[in-house]
């Protein structure tokens, strides 16, 4: 499962030192400073400090070597999907931005595909219920598409979840938190929910209780390419590469101020 996300003061300065190597600050074999020089920097205590490190090495970010403290790695070898939101963020991609948006786009296709085939494979009336749920939820969202597109993945984990297959559903939960992060992130600038989504799911589900694995996956990649082709020239304009930043992260230096609360 993707590492939980830390939180207040942990979050802070594993939010600064991930910028720093997204980056470009701190390079790829860099030895990062001591506990003790990010503690003074980030005015906190070394703990909190060794904590961030720890959630930065669960990302694939940085690894510690006894002896040597921790260095930085080739976070776009080793990262994980917890990256993914930052990544996009930070708009400074090796490919264009159309190739990005259609390989996630295709990447959320195949997983949607392959939930669908388990749950019409090995899926139960009564294992199924909570993607019916899901799916009985759509019509109440359709006026926030940011909870909607999370109630669609969320359903397209369901169906995972009612397969019993627990090493897919662990991959799932691998990717779980940086997709929701990141449709969460796109899902107004995307438009609002399609007005034939509620019918077509409805139509998989029934294909998908009669156990027929192959004509739901042929059915939603039929819809996904149709639905995808249209997401692209949203998505590009959004992912599109951003002006050349200094390869500086800006700083998070706490005053003493600051530190006891007030402005």
């Amino acid at each position: 499962m993707t590492p939980p996300s830390p939180i207040g003061e942990v979050r802070r300065i594993a939010d600064a030192v991930q910028g720093r190597v997204l980056f470009g600050t701190y390079p790829s074999g860099l030895r990062l400073p001591t506990e003790a020089a990010l503690a003074e920097e980030f005015a906190c205590g070394r703990s909190t400090v060794r904590e961030a490190l720890r959630h930065l090495a669960d990302i694939g970010l940085v690894a510690s070597r006894r002896g040597s403290g921790a260095h930085v790695l080739d976070w776009r070898r080793e990262g994980t999907p917890a990256l993914l939101p930052q990544y996009v963020s930070l708009g400074e991609f090796d490919v264009s931005p159309t190739a990005l948006a259609e390989g996630l786009l295709r990447i959320r296709a195949v997983m949607a595909c392959e939930a669908v085939r388990l749950a019409a494979l090995h899926g139960t009336r009564e294992s199924l219920k909570p993607a019916e749920a899901r799916l009985l939820a759509g019509p109440s969202l359709e006026n926030d598409p940011a909870s909607h597109t999370v109630n669609e993945l969320e359903l397209y984990r369901a169906l995972v979840q009612a397969s019993g297959m627990w090493p897919a559903v662990w991959m799932v939960n691998a990717v779980w938190a940086p997709m929701t992060q990141l449709n969460r992130m796109f899902a107004a600038a995307l438009g609002p929910v399609r007005a034939d989504y509620q019918p077509t799911m409805e139509k998989l589900f029934v294909l998908i209780r009669a156990g027929k694995a192959d004509a739901a996956v042929a059915f939603v990649e039929r819809w996904f390419r149709r639905v995808d082709a249209e997401l692209v020239l949203a998505l590009e304009s959004i992912v599109a590469p951003k002006a050349p930043r200094q390869n500086r992260a800006p700083s998070t230096k706490r005053t003493p101020a600051a530190r006891k609360g007030r402005p």
